[in-house]
């Protein structure tokens, strides 16, 4: 337990003894106490005077006590005054669990609200002792009352501001109730399941003794000649010998033996049973399940850093306040040890019934499952208990079960089963940390919890690249977005730049507010966010000739990557890029090698240059995750797949398949054998336009970062900027299609497919293009289409007019 939690948990137990100082004073009051100290000056505590006087005090808590109920029950607020002392106890409570101090400063002002209410509803009543329970300051406030509204509107105005501040606090406090009843339910079940086990030992320790009983009693039957005297033996005048002898017929006294000498015996004479104390128990006691404490992380004010800079073209930069995301409850983290035992029981009793022994066991509760950690017996084989995985998941009625066998580092086997009270991680959770906020990582991103409620970060300049795989909805555009987030938190545009690819074009257009101060233009693009195909391969091309002069200028530099550059030439230091990919598998299926080798490219050479990718697909196949992108993405994340196959494609092994969606992920970081399961942070995307309008807000900077031109070799490249009329943005083979179809007077893609050596989906783009720039007409279904051009030197004449545009 660190330092922090128990000064925490001594200050909270402080605030609940005050509490019981204070109610217990009021408690005790006594009118003939005011006499004794009135003697006693306020200032006198020792002596012999003050002595005396707290002898003769009523009140058990001293003179300290006495005072405090004779000035708030004689002089301010009555009896009613004990109310607020209400107060410490939940103060001590909130303090020592370690959470928010907003709801117990919320209690505190309704209960002196409810106080004064009280106070002054006992003012305006009539009862015997009311002044007593009301105070000066009830009785002052109700005839102030009375007289400006009258005796039945003070009533009614008093019961209507009861009645609604509790229909507020109800509101306000329904989570902290329902908490506390679900710890006092579990509260309930632990002493239920306490009271049934000393019922059960009873019960077998009677059941043991009359087992005992009944094996006495047949050893009795079986062996006469120990219990009674022989026939011929005369039992009323029992005959001493006078030499130490025996009397003739009589037998010689058996000595009682322990319970523990009897064996019962077979024909054959073999031991059948064996009475308690002669062997070990048969069955051995399980083992205790310890369970782990969640990590604590140090919150952190993020606001509080340098929140305003200049940029190196003297634009002043204000980072996103955190308030900009959305606050949230506090989240439970109440561990029922009732239904951890409950699971423990279960697993282990499915464990023993295929032989698997295990010694100990811990557990630790995260925000989606509990992880519990075995320890197998020496002689029990990892393998045996991982072939258990589909048996355990039903034995423990879970959606889907995980086994790390063994656990790196450990000498344990992990089984991650999901647990019934699942928490959400919110976004300002885990940036209101100390860790994020005094971080020197380059590019610091922020993944998620991890089962032990520790806020995992990662330096994407580290990994340096970051394949995302999942099934849809499972959560790669929020993740995706929370990196993105955790970057603006932390970068300043003269630091890191976006190239955003969004070929579904709905998921990043929210960073379109971006444009004057995170996002690259492109030479020959208009757009920023790139939605189109052929212009997100000329845009990848566009960063591989990027990294090409960026090499250049180390090389001239004399360094080797972009942060020993940035610090020898701080003038002429170069931002990061980030290459965001939204969905990998979209840009495959319609340029393959073309998106294939600059996206190789950039994974094999870029991280020195400062460079880095986050490429997601929703379709984790061989066909979109070829073997060279792989081989060049050594950190990975896996949401949640369909089958085991795609968990193998993109971590080598299973276990995504087994993950329960809604941010449920497993990342591979290039460091570590085997994968950490963490639970990605939730941030709407109302969230991510309130941060990219705040900085879309301030003023840009003067220079946009320009992606140069790319050198386009390959004239079978089927990828050019545009898709428009103009010279750049027709295909390379564009003119030679021209001239076949005029040749043949017939246009077809299945023609230019078989005298061009070109792919279907090229071939149809050229006609298209022939169709826009008036060559060829419209499609007619399965017919050729109409050649508009009668001959070649027509056709050369519409192409030089084209060049002329």
């Amino acid at each position: 337990m660190n330092k922090e939690k128990l000064k925490k948990e001594f200050a909270g137990l402080l605030l609940a003894v005050i509490g019981f100082f204070y109610i217990g004073s009021l408690l005790f009051f006594s009118p003939g106490d005011a006499e004794l100290l009135s003697s006693l000056k306020w200032y006198e505590v020792f002596g012999r005077h003050a002595t005396d006087v707290a002898g003769g005090l009523n009140n058990p808590f001293g003179i300290l006590g006495a005072r405090l109920a004779d000035l708030l029950i004689r002089d301010f607020l009555g009896y009613i005054s004990m109310i607020p002392g209400l107060a410490f106890f939940y103060w001590g409570w909130s303090v020592a669990r370690l959470t928010s101090i907003k709801p117990p400063l919320f209690f505190t002002i309704y209960i002196v609200f409810m106080t004064l209410g009280f106070a002054t509803m006992f003012g305006l009543s009539t009862l015997p002792n009311a002044d007593l329970m009301a105070g000066v300051v009830g009785r002052m406030l109700a005839a102030l009352l009375s007289t400006l509204i009258g005796y039945t509107g003070a009533w009614i105005l008093m019961l209507a501001l009861a009645l609604g501040a509790t229909v507020v606090a109800g509101r306000i406090f329904s989570e902290q109730l329902s908490l506390l009843g679900r710890a006092l339910a579990a509260f309930g079940d632990t002493l239920a399941v306490q009271f049934r086990k000393m019922s059960e030992a009873r019960r077998e320790k009677k059941q043991q003794k009359a087992e005992q009983k009944s094996r006495s009693s047949k050893r009795a039957a079986d062996h006469p000649s120990a219990e009674q005297p022989s026939k011929n033996a005369s039992p009323a005048s029992p005959v001493m010998p006078l030499d130490g002898g025996m009397t003739p017929g009589e037998f010689p006294p058996v000595p009682e033996a322990p319970e523990s000498a009897y064996v019962e015996t077979g024909d054959d004479g073999s031991a059948l049973d064996a009475l308690p104390g002669t062997d070990e128990e048969d069955s051995e006691d399980e083992p205790e399940i310890t369970i782990r404490e969640s990590v604590h992380e140090k919150e952190a004010d993020l606001d509080k850093r340098r929140l305003k800079v200049r940029t190196r073209d003297r634009v002043p930069y204000r980072f996103p306040s955190v308030d900009l995301l959305q606050r949230t409850r506090e989240e439970d983290e109440y561990v029922d040890e009732s239904l951890l035992e409950e699971s423990k029981n279960r697993l282990l009793e499915k464990l023993r019934i295929y032989k698997v022994e295990v010694l100990r066991i811990s557990a630790t509760v995260g925000p989606r499952v509990t992880l519990f950690e075995l320890e197998l017996a020496p002689d029990v084989k990892v393998s045996k208990i991982t072939s258990l995985e589909n048996d355990l998941a039903m034995a423990m009625a879970a959606r889907g079960i995980r086994i790390i066998a063994p656990i790196p580092g450990k000498n344990a086997v992990g089984v991650e089963i999901p647990h019934g009270r699942p928490r959400t991680v919110w976004m300002r959770s885990v940036l209101q940390v100390e860790k994020f906020k005094s971080t020197r990582l380059t590019l610091p991103v922020v993944l998620g919890r991890t089962i032990s409620n520790e806020v995992y970060i990662d330096d994407l300049a580290t990994m340096p690249h970051l394949l995302i795989a999942g099934a849809t909805g499972a959560g790669k555009s929020v993740g995706i977005n929370v990196m993105l987030s955790s970057l603006l938190y932390s970068c300043s545009p003269d630091k890191i730049k976006f190239v955003l690819i969004d070929p579904k074009r709905v998921e990043l257009f929210h960073y379109h507010n971006l444009r004057n101060h995170f996002l690259v233009t492109f030479d020959g693009l208009d757009e920023q966010i790139i939605t189109e195909p052929a212009k997100a391969v000329y845009a990848l091309r566009s960063v591989v000739k990027e990294m090409e002069l960026r090499y250049e200028k180390l090389e001239q530099a004399g360094v080797r990557n972009i942060a020993d550059f940035n610090r020898k030439l701080p003038g002429e230091s170069l931002p990061y890029l980030v290459v965001v990919i939204d969905e990998l598998a979209d840009l495959m299926m319609t340029g393959g090698k073309d998106v294939e080798e600059p996206i190789t490219r950039l994974a094999q050479l870029a991280r020195a240059v400062g460079i880095h990718l986050i490429v997601a697909t929703q379709r984790p196949s061989v066909d979109i995750i070829t073997g060279v992108i792989k081989a060049n993405f050594p950190a990975r994340i896996a949401f949640q797949v369909a089958s085991k196959v795609d968990s193998r494609t993109i971590l080598d092994g299973s276990g995504a398949d087994q993950l329960l969606g809604n941010g449920d992920m497993l990342y591979q970081p290039a460091t570590q054998p085997k994968p950490e399961r963490i639970q990605c942070p939730y941030i709407s995307s109302g969230e991510v336009e309130a941060i990219t309008s705040f900085i879309g807000r301030q003023d840009g900077l003067k220079e946009p970062y320009r992606l140069p031109k790319p050198d386009i070799k390959d004239k079978n490249s089927s990828f050019s900027p545009g898709a428009g009329s103009g010279r750049e943005s027709r295909d390379p083979m564009f003119v030679e299609a021209a001239h076949l179809v005029v040749m043949h007077q017939q246009g077809s893609v299945s023609l230019l497919q078989r005298r061009l050596k070109l792919g279907f989906s090229r071939a149809a783009r050229v006609m298209d293009q022939l169709e826009a720039n008036g060559i060829v007409g419209p499609a007619e279904g399965s017919k050729p289409r109409e050649v508009l051009i009668d001959n070649r030197d027509a056709l050369e004449l519409l192409l030089n007019n084209l060049d002329d545009e």
